[in-house]
């Protein structure tokens, strides 16, 4: 009774650390374990090798060399391990950069943000210098990218890409099946835009509270996005100054002591729709976007940035603009063939075995009436041109064909078969879509089995079409 009334008496917070240091040490035995036996494994097939037989005995080099081998991985495996652990039970860093920054960035975005090759090579140039500036205290300074462009040009998952790219772990969110990077740090607009009671103390309190809590937490590091950064009232963003600044450092208090944080570790986007007018403007005046000046497209955006916020001279503060430019209708087929891709891979092995498109589906699809577009007009050198925009970008293509696609799918692809083969087409009328599945089956040939005189059996593919119409 005496050793129960004890334990019970352990305060909740010294309970949870000695579970933590019970599954530390037994990690920890486990992983010190595992290296050492891939050095013991790796020395032990060195001397029992097929190579090896024939000879009593291996040089000692070759057998050194093995040996340094299997200790780094298992060093690092170790080392890995112990990082992640210190993640999980909060004792360790929670907001770990990967390895090479600039590297996992450029294979992230390109892999997964399409039809706007300049953003993509304007956020990949941007992180390089960051990172290579990371290593020399002086010139180490954080980082404030301005993304601007139009609804649904792909500001906002540029965001969500950046930091999945950034930091090593994720986390989950509250109430839901979802994983969020580490470091991320999401503000919106809308909840810092009430210009009738024009509460600025009060927001600039939010924002440097939560900032500042973030970055305790994150020992420094983090991806501070700022969405729809246009609705914010004036004067709000002040508070981030000296944060954004060279000095980099956020100023708070905590326990009644008066804080200083380093922010250099910080990446600041600011996503706003702020000089999209004048973007068009460029646009329409060449042939391919990719002629557009850069540097005239840059400056245009800084300019309208300090027309928003006049005393602050917010554009000062950006490090880098990242023109995200409208989108064309041939980038809208693009898109759409990206989100069929999406949606054959996210399901395989769960709805279907495969889900193929016709070639010619994508380019039908961004037609539709759903896709809605805009035309501007602009005189040019005496000669009058036209250009035609997507109006709300790429959300109309998940609210649009996407959506009624998933609907079909939904209703006439069912019951599921994971060993199904779906194939959706467009028919030879350039109206009418088609989804058709098949299912191999096999059956037993006898006349291979008379022939050879054992069981034999051949494939065939039953097909059906389970839907015809027209998508609006």
């Amino acid at each position: 009774m005496r050793a129960t009334a004890i334990w019970t008496s352990v305060p909740p917070r010294r309970q949870r650390r000695r579970r933590w240091s019970t599954k530390l040490g037994l990690l920890m035995v486990f992983l010190v374990a595992s290296s050492f036996m891939q050095v013991a494994c790796a020395a032990d097939s060195e001397g029992t090798s097929p190579n090896n037989q024939d000879e009593p005995t291996s040089s000692w080099d070759d057998i050194s060399d093995k040996l340094k081998v299997a200790t780094a991985k298992g060093l690092s495996k170790l080392s890995w391990g112990l990082e992640w652990l210190g993640y999980k039970s909060g004792f360790g860093e929670q907001c770990t950069f990967v390895e090479h920054p600039s590297l996992a960035v450029r294979k992230h975005l390109q892999a997964n943000l399409k039809a706007q090759d300049r953003a993509v090579d304007v956020l990949v140039a941007s992180i390089e210098a960051w990172e290579f500036s990371r290593t020399h205290a002086k010139d180490h300074a954080p980082l404030v990218l301005a993304l601007t462009g139009p609804t649904g040009t792909g500001k906002t998952e540029s965001s969500n890409l950046l930091a999945e790219a950034l930091f090593k772990w994720t986390k989950r969110l509250d109430h839901s099946d979802k994983d969020s990077p580490s470091g991320l740090l999401v503000f919106r607009g809308e909840d810092f835009s009430d210009n009738y009671t024009n509460p600025v103390s009060q927001y600039q309190e939010q924002i440097k509270s939560r900032l500042a809590e973030h970055l305790f937490r994150c020992s420094g590091k983090a991806l501070v996005v700022f969405d729809e950064v246009q609705k914010v009232i004036p004067h709000t963003l002040d508070v981030l100054t000296s944060a954004m600044s060279s000095n980099a450092h956020l100023t708070y208090h905590r326990g009644g002591v008066e804080r200083r944080i380093d922010t250099a570790d910080v990446v600041f986007l600011l996503i706003s729709d702020i000089g999209v007018a004048k973007m068009e403007q460029l646009l329409i005046q060449y042939d391919d976007r990719r002629h557009v000046p850069a540097t005239q497209l840059e400056n245009d955006v800084k300019r309208a940035l300090d027309a928003q916020w006049t005393r602050l001279q917010f554009g000062k503060m950006v490090r880098q603009v990242v023109p995200f430019l409208p989108f064309e209708p041939q980038h809208i087929v693009l898109v759409i063939q990206a989100k069929l891709d999406q949606l054959s891979e996210y399901y395989q092995g769960v709805y279907w075995k495969s889900l193929a498109f016709d070639p010619a589906l994508a380019p039908h699809l961004s037609t539709l009436e759903s896709m809605l577009y805009i035309e501007r007009r602009a005189v040019v050198r005496g000669v009058d041109v036209r250009k035609v925009f997507a109006k709300y970008g790429a959300r109309n293509v998940e609210t649009g064909p996407l959506q009624q696609l998933k609907s079909k799918l939904m209703r006439y692809a069912r019951p599921w078969n994971p060993e199904a083969q779906f194939t959706v087409r467009l028919m030879p009328d350039e109206r009418t879509i088609e989804i058709v599945a098949c299912v191999e089956a096999r059956a037993n040939d006898q006349d291979k089995a008379d022939e050879d005189g054992g069981g034999g059996a051949i494939a065939t593919l039953s097909c059906v079409s389970r839907w015809q119409g027209e998508f609006t």
